[in-house]
């Protein structure tokens, strides 16, 4: 492939000599996964296409939060979120807006009203991760334009306690030099049995020390604090179904430094804490399931751009973000005995979704100058507090309603039409629908499927797009909301074939074409204050947008100490009425993973990563690119007994990261990790 470096010559190597030799059952189908069909189903029967990432790989891969795993992922794409600490999923070309994040079937709060931080999201406690890639579902409405992540978690069972604890260091990147580890981590997981009531208590803490890609400067590269989690799980289980409840906290207490607009030290400091309610319950019925589950979730985010001179406290700017959403879902799921042979199915359900978000700002200025609605108070320094109270209480909510039929029609075809009904408090009333079909073809011990579905996608301006104000005038840019925008609409193509004798080896090829209305994005509005210092953004919508691709995923179990996995994604994304690229998407994407399983009790990790053709800001005049990126990551353990385990790794083992003087550049922030870890199960 023309422009591919002579460091991916490994890729290559692998590709060639992957010659299977000894039979394993490494590809298991029968896994049960639930995002597909909104219930539960062998991943062989699915009837769109969709990917999993397993227990066990995750925890090969030492994961401390989601993103660790994600990575691994074919077809995602990672950014890091601007002004803040962590990172968003792209997916077919839609960026973290558009991809829906769950958690248990639930979604997430964003942490800037949209895009969801997965950083935020601990590794610990998760079962597997289903991904299903584009609108290829009727079941999900509104921001899964791009695809669902959907993150199952273990459900409490019996007796156990699960400690890990892991540090690693930046070396003489980090901040803190003299500090080691510059990194912590600590998890743990303990369950009991309380009667017939499973019962689960868990928590994560993450803290680093900081990091800076170059510390002749004042600034820093990489957040300074902690981020945890915290959580509590209540299930009991009957004969005819089951009861949860589940209750969590996020907390977040981090700083970044850097210059304020007069050339002084200063700091970005932010507080984010984060609590999640839900409740689930489900109940077999005659010929079908029933379940019922509610969500409440509530978001404080206090970002602070201080002067670090008490003395000089003008400039010093506060925010407060306080964010709600509510959703409750009545779903039912019936098999009729008369249709399709007794193997028809049929998904419907009713939805209730709520969200609101208020926004104040409080800052110390020179001048008591300030806009209508600002309170201004004189302060005996002589500089003024003013108060202003940025978005007034702004709520929207929609309800909705879906129906999926799986319908089979032969021995190797089946159909499922879907269609999803939304009426929006703002934008009224709006219909999706899609036709997935899948025919399966046994040849001898090869399984063959083709997986086609069409569909329209539908996503309403969030608060954020219209209201939020994301002012990140330390960092030279402020992005404002937009009232004026209209909903987006999509029309997309999806398609894949897969091939696999389930035990050895397995090819996949997939391929998507959206079409985008009225896609929003931020945009740079030309317009600049404080002397030319701040770049204004603004969201606005492209009149059409299209993102269409390839995809080609491989695994073979070369040997039977050695499984290799390997992904190539293609992607064209632009704005068609210019015909130019849309920005923070690779146009090539390699990913590899070699699982070495040395002995019984030793085992070795191997993941790259390598993208090409992102660009990072386009007009008419000038189109900038982010240079190649390529990443390694190696990670290995031994497992001295069933309950001790030791592991460590190296991340980013060659060390690839941005030029912090080159605006253009798009690769990681952090750069090589080394870290040693141990995990104890009793």
């Amino acid at each position: 492939m023309k422009g591919v470096t002579w460091r991916l010559w490994p890729l290559a190597v692998a590709a060639v000599i992957a010659l299977p030799t000894q039979a394993d059952d490494a590809f298991n189908l029968s896994h049960v996964v639930v995002t597909a069909s909104r219930q539960e189903q062998p991943l062989a029967d699915t009837p769109v296409r969709t990917q999993l990432l397993d227990r066990a790989t995750i925890q090969r891969l030492h994961a401390t939060d989601i993103r660790d795993a994600l990575r691994v992922i074919p077809g995602i794409q990672l950014r890091e979120i601007h002004g803040k600490t962590g990172e968003e999923v792209y997916m077919q070309g839609f960026n973290g807006d558009r991809v829906l994040i769950l958690v248990d079937g639930m979604p997430v709060s964003a942490t800037t009203g949209s895009t969801v931080d997965v950083s935020q999201l601990s590794a610990l406690d998760i079962d597997h991760i289903e991904v299903i890639p584009g609108a290829a579902s009727a079941l999900y409405g509104s921001a899964a334009m791009g695809g669902v992540v959907n993150i199952i978690t273990r459900q409490p069972q019996g007796n156990f306690t699960r400690l890990r604890a892991d540090v690693g260091s930046y070396g003489e990147r980090q901040v803190e030099q003299q500090d080691w580890p510059g990194e912590r981590h600590l998890a743990l997981s303990s369950g009991w049995r309380l009667g017939s009531v499973d019962t689960r208590l868990s928590g994560d803490w993450r803290q680093s020390d900081g990091y800076d890609l170059n510390d002749d400067t004042y600034s820093t590269d990489g957040y300074a604090g902690t981020k945890a989690n915290i959580g509590v799980a209540l299930l009991q289980r009957g004969d005819d179904g089951y009861w949860g409840l589940n209750l969590d906290h996020f907390f977040e207490d981090s700083e970044l430094r850097r210059y304020t607009k007069g050339g002084a030290h200063g700091s970005k400091q932010e507080e984010l804490s984060r609590w999640r309610a839900s409740a689930e319950l489900e109940q077999a019925l005659a010929g079908g399931l029933w379940a019922l589950t509610a969500l409440h979730e509530r978001q404080n985010d206090q970002a602070d751009q201080l002067n670090n001179d008490a003395s000089m406290p003008a400039g010093n700017l506060l925010r407060d973000t306080d964010y709600q959403q509510h959703k409750l879902s009545n779903q039912w799921s019936y098999t009729p005995s008369s249709w399709g042979g007794g193997l028809a199915n049929v998904v419907m359900g009713v939805e209730w979704f709520g969200e609101q978000i208020e926004q104040h700002k409080r800052q110390i200025s020179l001048t008591d100058s300030a806009g209508d609605n600002a309170t201004v108070t004189p302060l005996a320094s002589g500089l003024y507090r003013i108060d202003v109270n940025e978005v007034p209480l702004e709520r929207r909510h929609n309800t909705e309603a879906f129906a999926q039929l799986t319908l089979p029609t032969s021995h190797w075809m089946e159909w499922s039409p879907g269609v999803r009904f939304q009426h929006d408090s703002d934008f009224g009333g709006h219909s999706s629908v899609n036709l997935a079909a899948r025919s399966h073809i046994e040849l001898g011990d090869w399984q063959l499927q083709w997986r086609n579905s069409i569909g329209t996608g539908y996503r309403v301006p969030n608060l954020k797009n219209r209201y939020y104000l994301f002012d990140h005038s330390i960092n030279g840019y402020m992005v404002l909301g937009n009232a004026e925008l209209e909903p987006e609409q999509s029309r997309s193509i999806q398609t894949s074939l897969s091939l696999t004798d389930g035990r050895r080896w397995q090819l996949e090829l997939s391929a998507f074409h959206n079409q985008i209305r009225d896609l929003i994005e931020a945009d740079d509005t030309g317009e600049r204050i404080d002397q030319g210092q701040v770049a204004i953004y603004q969201y606005r919508n492209y009149a059409r947008a299209l993102t269409r691709g390839l995809e080609l995923s491989t695994q073979q179990q070369l040997w039977a100490f050695l499984q290799q996995r390997l992904s190539y994604g293609f992607l064209d994304a632009r704005d068609l009425s210019t015909d130019l690229p849309l920005i923070n998407r690779a146009r090539h994407h390699i990913k590899g993973m070699w699982l070495f399983d040395i002995a019984n009790a030793w085992q070795l990790t191997l993941t790259a990563d390598w993208q090409r053709g992102l660009y990072t800001t386009v007009n008419e005049a000038y189109q900038a690119q982010s240079p190649a990126l390529l990443r390694w990551d190696v990670k290995g353990e031994y497992q001295f007994s069933e309950q001790f385990r030791l592991y460590g790794g190296i991340n980013n083992l060659t060390d690839s990261v941005r030029d912090p003087g080159e605006p253009a550049d798009r690769r990681p922030v952090y750069g090589r990790k080394p870290y040693l870890g141990v995990s104890l199960t009793f």
